[in-house]
């Protein structure tokens, strides 16, 4: 093999991929290292490749690194694996016949309606095999303490949409003005993503008058607004004892906490200006009242008849201040520490302290909470148990515009006391409250697999027609949860997931201590203690699968699922979030 390093033009036709690339298996014969490249990457990130290459053409910075192949008297490519792949099937897709039929079709539809860019000639570094085994390592071992690519920050790649683009991210401007306004790093208190996630928000955007990208119309005090904004909603993370990230994991949970907040601040300095405007005013007809005194002097008993219609005006206006100030409403606190059942009614009103009571208007109170059933104030029953947190708004006004007070109450609800040992369990072995949460924000590619077996687990009664199923179910949805994880959060790639996930308890408890390390002051010892009898279980779970004498019990299954719940929730949060992050 020649030791000569060179660039020169290769046909795709004279490459071969590389049979030991270590993304796969060793493949038997060129389509079959395809395949196995296709099934590891994922033929949707494929097809994304090729469509850019197909479009834009490959990037000339980074070439495709060749050695030659003296037996095979052809050139196999060790770096550029995925492109040389890409360009095979787009020059030719019957390639894909015995491969993927669906990636065939979308190529092909490709190739008809778009103009391509890309040449089947391609420029690439010629080298030895020890150099080319080199630029893989440096290339795929990350940073390597600065011997490696560096990756950019989210940041950083903000930085580089504006260069590029000249197109300014909400995120950029906020931590940049921060800097140049309050001399501070606002992204030590908050991530970069988070601030983009809060303030790219439609409404919130709308609420601040951000719609415009050009910051020099972004004034110092909303910067000093804005960082007020990110402290409350720290604050609020703080007292929940929960991840910004989980606590504001909606579009709408962001706008609930943001927008009231936004319009308290509009409507001070609202007041501000039409008091400012008042006192102009009121000077102003003084002065003229001045003037018109001498100019047409009244009898003394005119000008006192008009002097009381002026008190009494005054008198009128200062009582109506008096009332609005002399409503007092706040919130019954220790009543947070009280527990209900799921069979009782709530009254929230009775949660309310007036003080000034006859100047309260029971149509100016909104009491919300999305996941119980209220009625005229009233908490109904037949809610599922748990903790939740009831909004109390009152308005200044009917239009609802403008809002006087607002705060929340925590309200504890446990299932029906009963005098037997028998504890009421609900009928499946997913929780509704967990479907509820997630079932409908998943729109990423491939959910709707992981969507059928989560509605069959949270709507399937455990003893029911098809509960046998439960069980093959269960396992399924458990493995795709966690290697979802893996994939879109941790970041592993396929080869890592597939060793990893040889044993499924072992890889499950592999996540579950990923989870744990993430964020310690949530998965404290004992919920650690009952995740590791869940996945205790597993084992036993994959068994009953396979071995027709081993059972267990639809019972076990829903108590598995209740230890791994929190897990399970952090798991769908933070794919939301990445799911978001990449929308």
């Amino acid at each position: 093999m020649s030791t000569k390093s060179e660039y020169k033009t290769v046909d795709i036709s004279n490459i071969l991929n590389y049979a030991e690339n270590p993304r796969h298996d060793v493949g038997t014969n060129e389509i079959d290292t395809i395949k196995k490249l296709i099934n590891k990457v994922g033929s949707q990130y494929m097809y994304n490749l090729a469509k850019d290459i197909y479009e834009n053409g490959l990037m000339g910075s980074n070439l495709p690194t060749l050695v030659f192949n003296p037996e095979k008297r052809k050139y196999v490519v060790y770096e550029g694996n995925r492109r040389v792949a890409c360009l095979k099937f787009l020059s030719n897709p019957e390639i894909l016949n015995t491969i993927d039929r669906s990636l065939k079709q979308r190529i092909e539809n490709l190739i008809k309606k778009e103009t391509e860019v890309y040449s089947t000639k391609i420029y690439c570094y010629v080298t030895n095999e020890e150099d080319a085994l080199l630029i893989m390592e440096r290339t795929h071992s990350g940073e390597d303490k600065g011997r490696g690519l560096k990756a950019w920050t989210p940041r950083e790649q903000g930085v580089f949409q504006k260069r590029l683009k000249q197109k300014n991210s909400i995120a950029l401007i906020i931590a940049e003005l921060t800097e140049k306004f309050l001399k501070e790093d606002i992204t030590r208190k908050i991530s970069y993503t988070t601030i983009q996630r809060f303030f790219n928000n439609r409404e919130v955007k709308k609420a601040l008058q951000l719609d415009g990208e050009d910051s020099s119309k972004i004034s110092k005090e909303k910067i000093e607004f804005i960082n007020y904004l990110i402290e409350k909603s720290i604050e609020k993370s703080n007292q929940r004892e929960v991840a910004l990230t989980r606590l504001f994991n909606k579009a709408r949970e962001i706008e609930d906490f943001f927008i009231p907040l936004i319009e308290e601040y509009q409507s001070k300095i609202d007041s501000a200006k039409t008091e400012e405007n008042t006192d102009n005013t009121d000077t102003n007809d003084d002065s003229k009242e001045e003037d018109r005194k001498e100019d047409n002097p009244t009898s003394t008993e005119d000008q006192n008849t008009e002097g009381k219609k002026d008190d009494s005006k005054e008198g009128t206006v200062e009582s109506d201040e008096r009332t609005d100030k002399s409503l007092k409403i706040s919130l019954k606190k220790e009543d947070s520490k009280q527990t209900y059942f799921t069979n009782q009614t709530i009254d929230l009103m009775e949660k309310l302290e007036l003080i000034n009571d006859e100047k309260f208007d029971p149509e100016l109170l909104v009491i919300d909470c999305p996941n119980l059933t209220i009625v005229n104030k009233i908490v109904q029953p037949n809610n599922i148990a748990g903790e939740y947190y009831v909004t109390y708004i009152y308005y200044m006004e009917h239009s609802r515009e403008l809002i006087y007070w607002q705060d929340s109450l925590k309200i504890a609800i446990k299932p029906t006391k009963t005098y037997s040992s028998v504890v009421v369990q609900p009928q499946t072995v997913l929780s509704k409250t967990f479907f509820d949460k997630y079932y409908g924000q998943l729109t990423f590619d491939h959910s709707e697999k992981i969507k059928s077996l989560m509605y069959f687990l949270a709507t399937e009664n455990k003893n029911g027609k098809y509960s046998f199923f439960i069980n093959i179910v269960s396992r399924m949805f458990l493995e795709y949860s966690f290697r979802m994880f893996a994939s879109k959060v941790l970041k592993d790639d396929n080869q890592t997931i597939d060793e990893k996930s040889k044993s499924l308890q072992g890889f499950i408890d592999y996540c579950c201590n990923k989870i744990e390390q993430l964020d310690p002051r949530i998965f404290v010892k004992h919920i650690q203690r009952g995740r590791k009898e869940a996945t205790g279980k597993v084992d036993i779970l994959q068994k009953s699968i396979h071995y027709f004498d081993v059972t267990m019990s639809n019972d076990d299954i829903q108590v598995m699922f209740t230890n791994l719940t929190l897990y399970l929730e952090y798991v769908y949060a933070e794919i939301l979030k990445e799911q978001f992050e990449h929308a």
